[in-house]
């Protein structure tokens, strides 16, 4: 028994040597880091104050500048207090930036916007310059002339011609399409934006009416107005078009301002006593532009081709005031359609290249309304 207790214990002494041989060696290389964070590159020591300089120095440095260096690097507001200035946080994009960035990265679409300006300012500033009454007047002398010197794009049956047609039908189904657009897409933000915000019985009843708009055959609807109405302009046509087509918009809308209005800084402006339509007019609103510019765009491009089909199946504007449509509408004639081409062609392809022009430019806006796609 008593060479075991002997062997305990020289067992016991040797560990406790070990450890505080360990502990000998942990001090001493903590010491020598210590030793080296205390020394310069070139091997001399500092003081223990990190601010204060070196003895041999030139030119010496007191704690008060190194404070006003350090402060200097620091944004505005933040030094002494610990925190970054409000004003000097990063600020977010706006989402107009966004769009035009996407539009001058995306070559196919800007140069489809720059196509669509050409077109556009071309048609209305020739228009300023045309009569459409000596443009429509009937020439029997005239009638079915190919393009020549006189008529540039020929003429049609009744000997008008087709390039003073083509200017002037082109101005015409462009301003109802911005005019149908500008209506509906105006009217369904406002009406979608009171219905998500507010919610509830609101919301409930409001829906309700765009569900029965939207079950009605609105194509139908508007000949029935066209073949009732005895004579009507642009302005007239384009409402009569706008007070069906806006509920696609008021729905979007809708579900975007339900989104919108759970979110912190909307319970903020309620708490602060901001009024209903400050909230939804000058905070929901401008977050969600960039997505009503993309729908607005996808719609100016319906609008247009809804126009040219109502004209086109002669529900649309008469021929002594052309549009698109109506210039495509002599294509149902079957000698027009095989042997004059001058009289249908053009306008079809300004139909196509519109149509293209503002689906690439619409495409782009879209991506740039999507953060993934944005990023791919």
């Amino acid at each position: 028994m008593n060479n075991r207790d002997n062997k305990n214990r020289l067992g016991r002494e040797r560990e406790s040597h070990r450890s505080e041989e360990e502990m000998e060696n942990k001090d001493r290389i903590r010491r020598e880091q210590l030793s080296d964070r205390d020394t310069d590159s070139d091997g001399r020591p500092r003081s223990g104050d990190p601010f204060e300089a070196r003895s041999d120095d030139e030119h010496r440095y007191e704690k008060g500048d190194m404070d006003m260096s350090v402060k200097a690097d620091l944004p505005h507001g933040a030094a002494g207090h610990g925190a970054l200035d409000s004003k000097n946080l990063p600020k977010s994009t706006p989402g107009w930036r966004i769009l035009i960035q996407e539009l001058i990265a995306d070559k196919l679409a800007l140069f489809s916007l720059i196509i669509f300006i050409l077109i556009t300012s071309y048609v209305f500033g020739l228009t300023m310059f045309l009569d459409r009454q000596t443009i429509v007047t009937v020439d029997l002398f005239a009638i079915n002339q190919p393009p020549n010197e006189e008529f540039r794009l020929g003429t049609d049956y009744g000997g008008r011609d087709i390039f003073g047609q083509l200017i002037i039908g082109t101005r015409n189904s462009l301003a109802i399409g911005l005019l149908v657009t500008l209506m509906s897409v105006g009217f369904g933000i406002i009406y979608g934006m009171i219905s998500g915000y507010f919610g509830g019985q609101i919301d409930n009843i409001m829906m309700r009416i765009v569900d029965f708009f939207m079950v009605l055959p609105f194509l139908m609807i508007i000949i029935v107005f066209v073949t009732i109405v005895p004579s009507y302009d642009i302005f007239t046509f384009s409402l009569i078009m706008a007070a069906f087509l806006w509920t696609g918009t008021a729905r979007l809308v809708r579900s975007l301002a339900i989104q919108e209005k759970e979110l912190d800084y909307v319970s903020a402006s309620k708490t602060l006593g901001s009024s209903h339509m400050k909230i939804i007019f000058t905070q929901l609103m401008p977050n969600l532009v960039g997505i009503i510019i993309v729908n607005s765009t996808l719609s100016l491009a319906a609008n247009i081709g809804i126009e040219s089909g109502l004209s086109f199946i002669g529900f649309g504007f008469p021929e002594d005031y052309p549009s698109l449509g109506t210039l495509m509408a002599y294509a149902t004639n079957s000698q027009t359609l095989q042997h004059r081409w001058w009289i249908w062609v053009p306008a079809a392809i300004l139909i196509l290249l519109l149509m293209l022009c503002v689906r690439n430019i619409g495409e782009a806006l879209r991506r740039a309304g999507d953060a993934r796609q944005r990023q791919a």
